[in-house]
């Protein structure tokens, strides 16, 4: 088993939050405001799926340029008629705590603006400072609807909530209404 391998363990959405609180302390010199953290923990869970893909102790999908310790891993780029699937190099950390401290510094130093977002608990600001910095290519829209599903998990109330399903609706009327939802949208953009 390579040293890679043996990093892409399963983390859990408690351990990932405690580590970013650590890390957020740590780059920021100042304490995590819970919503802040919360933010970060979202996007972890949906950049690792809930920790389940986090190779190399990577928190948020971080690339690795030349002179960085990394690995190849297969991801898809893009989205609509420029997706594609490929390989690309991701960082690899040696600890979980050096992957989550070097997450919180990448956007201290490279996405400030997403930062301020986070401190103040607004996932859609969060997700539009980092679409208009270039940090992920997906579907912006379909981003911030990802962040907005997992920050509302981990808050403990109901992403069915947030996606605008009615309270006492049952499982096949969401299913119902997310797929009339996502169809009047492929529509809209035809």
């Amino acid at each position: 088993m390579s040293q890679a391998d043996r990093h892409a363990e399963t983390m859990h959405a408690e351990q990932a939050s405690a580590l970013l609180g650590r890390a957020w302390q740590a780059v920021l010199g100042d304490a995590p405001p819970a919503q802040g953290v919360r933010v970060l923990t979202a996007q972890w869970a949906l950049e690792t799926n809930l920790g389940q893909q986090m190779h190399g102790h990577n928190f948020g999908g971080i690339k690795a340029s030349s002179g960085v310790p990394g690995r190849n891993y297969r991801t898809v780029e893009g989205y609509g008629a420029t997706r594609r699937e490929l390989k690309a190099r991701f960082r690899v950390y040696a600890s979980a705590y050096a992957g989550a401290e070097d997450y919180v510094r990448l956007l201290a130093t490279r996405y400030p603006a997403a930062l301020v977002r986070a401190r103040a608990g607004d996932v859609p600001g969060f997700a539009r400072a980092l679409a208009q910095g270039g940090y992920f290519t997906a579907d912006p829209g379909a981003y911030a609807r990802g962040l907005e599903h997992h920050y509302q998990v981990l808050r403990g109330g109901s992403p069915r909530a947030s996606m605008g399903v009615p309270p006492g609706a049952s499982l096949a009327e969401s299913a119902l209404l997310g797929l009339l939802r996502a169809l009047c949208q492929r529509s809209e953009r035809a």
